[in-house]
């Protein structure tokens, strides 16, 4: 089957050609660990989570790493400002290297209520020092750095089509629009590779170099790491749109500047999710996490599934009627197979279909679509049940597990069913009325059939 992504890179949907037959080079830049992300961090992951499903279900073997950002991420996601784990630490009264493993933690905490696949490795900034140093050692001797009294930096103009990814080199950028001004910056656009440590000041992370005792800049490590672990050249980079014009076009340029070779063949950004069409965030008291959803009785499974219904590329707007009118529906899909025994075959056309539609640059909304098409077939219930389950193989929304959840019913429902059954057996109505209202506050859907009672479970 032919791939194609739309490639952030060139701008054009380009059919996807591995550099190896049937193996997959896949990056994906990881979160700075000094706080609960939110729910917008997470679309993705969840929408790269899609991509290598999908991908192993097209028979790729994928080496997939993600870094894990615990040092060099300053406030300004840039060059100026305290680091992020730093900040955090004084905050918390900790120090940054109990605050990096508190939040890792929780980071995969997510993952795991998400579905989220974990990769072939994360990785450590911290845990990549020595590589780091040699890397920018290699941009000394080549030429792209000059020293200022807080770091060493890349001088951007050495690099003709600099940039290019976010075509900021057709962009007039103003004095201080990007960056604060800094009077010994050469190019607005120069970055960090080593920063120095404050004179004034002992950090929690800092290491020695042969310029001086500093710890690295943000956009290095993913250099480093996907050198290391995936070549000079690997098949696909992802992030989030707020990459493009910043973090992405540093980490390509110090990494070409070394190898002189394009770093991955094809860069897939996803847009931001909002909140009621403005941002997410703190200040607007708009920010929200995974275990706020769960907080207030929403499935991790279900925020899967709101994100699944609008395509990666695409702003998708949150709202607490939106993310509920999802959850219902995929708890309707789950009660829905719930009624289905196992032991079908895959309908091969079907299937066909939806990795067709998710060829075309990860089209999940069409790819719910087949599922849903499937359900309202003709088709036998057993093969309906094997063909979402095959579907959910990339899906991720685990409905294999979510079918038992439903149908798991605790002791107390049990003696209250067989209650309600007696009553209806006694055709005391009044009773079996009563009982099923107490099923209901329990969250359990009671269905009178032809033959007994039919009990599930309404929340997942």
């Amino acid at each position: 089957m032919q791939i194609y992504f739309n490639n952030s890179l060139t701008k054009n949907k380009e059919e996807f050609k591995p550099i190896k037959n049937n193996q997959v080079g896949l990056y994906t830049c990881g979160p700075t660990v000094y706080g609960y992300p939110h729910i917008g961090n997470f679309r993705a992951y969840l929408t790269w989570d899609l991509l290598k499903r999908f991908l192993v279900s097209q028979n790729f073997t994928v080496t997939h790493i993600m870094n894990l950002t615990d040092v060099g991420h300053l406030v300004s996601d840039d060059d100026f400002g305290e680091d992020k784990l730093e900040k955090a630490a004084k905050r918390e009264g900790k120090n940054a290297w109990e605050i990096a493993e508190f939040f890792i933690q929780d980071f995969k905490n997510s993952l795991k209520d998400l579905n989220i696949l974990e990769p072939t490795h994360f990785v450590r900034a911290t845990e990549t020092i020595n590589e780091q140093i040699e890397f920018v050692k290699v941009l000394e001797e080549k030429g792209f750095l000059y020293k200022t009294s807080d770091g060493l930096y890349f001088d951007t103009s050495k690099i003709a089509d600099y940039g290019k990814i976010a075509n900021i080199q057709n962009i007039d950028l103003q004095a201080g629009a990007r960056i604060e001004l800094n009077s010994e910056k050469k190019n607005i656009t120069d970055f960090a590779v080593w920063k120095f440590s404050p004179a004034d000041q002992k950090r929690d992370m800092e290491w020695e170099s042969p310029w001086g005792t500093g710890f690295p800049g943000w956009h290095l490590e993913c250099s480093v790491m996907s050198r290391m672990y995936l070549g000079d050249t690997f098949d696909i980079h992802t992030g989030g749109i707020d990459h493009l014009a910043i973090h992405h076009p540093n980490e390509m340029a110090q990494s070409e500047a070394v190898t002189g070779k394009l770093q991955a063949n094809y860069w897939l950004h996803n847009e931001f999710l909002k909140f009621e069409g403005g941002k997410m965030s703190k200040s607007a008291g708009t920010f929200v996490t995974i275990e706020n959803l769960k907080e207030k009785n929403i499935s991790p499974l279900a925020y899967r599934y709101f994100v699944l219904l609008t395509h990666y590329r695409k702003a998708l707007n949150f709202s607490q009627d939106a993310l509920e009118a999802a959850q219902n529906a995929l708890v309707n899909l789950v009660k829905t197979i719930a009624n289905f025994n196992d032991g079908g075959q895959v309908d091969s056309a079907s299937l066909e279909k939806f990795y067709s539609v998710l060829a075309d640059d990860l089209n999940t909304p069409q790819a719910v679509a087949v599922l849903q098409e499937v359900l309202a077939s003709d088709l036998a219930d057993q093969d309906k049940l094997a063909t979402v389950y095959q579907m959910d193989e990339v899906l991720g929304l685990d409905l294999k597990n979510l079918k038992t959840q439903i149908l798991s019913l605790s002791a107390e429902v049990n003696d209250l069913l067989t209650q309600r059954e007696q009553a209806r057996s006694n055709k005391d109505w009044s009773l079996s009325d009563v009982l099923r209202v107490r099923l209901q506050s329990l969250g359990v859907e009671v269905e009178d059939t032809a033959v007994g009672q039919k009990a599930m479970r309404i929340k997942i």
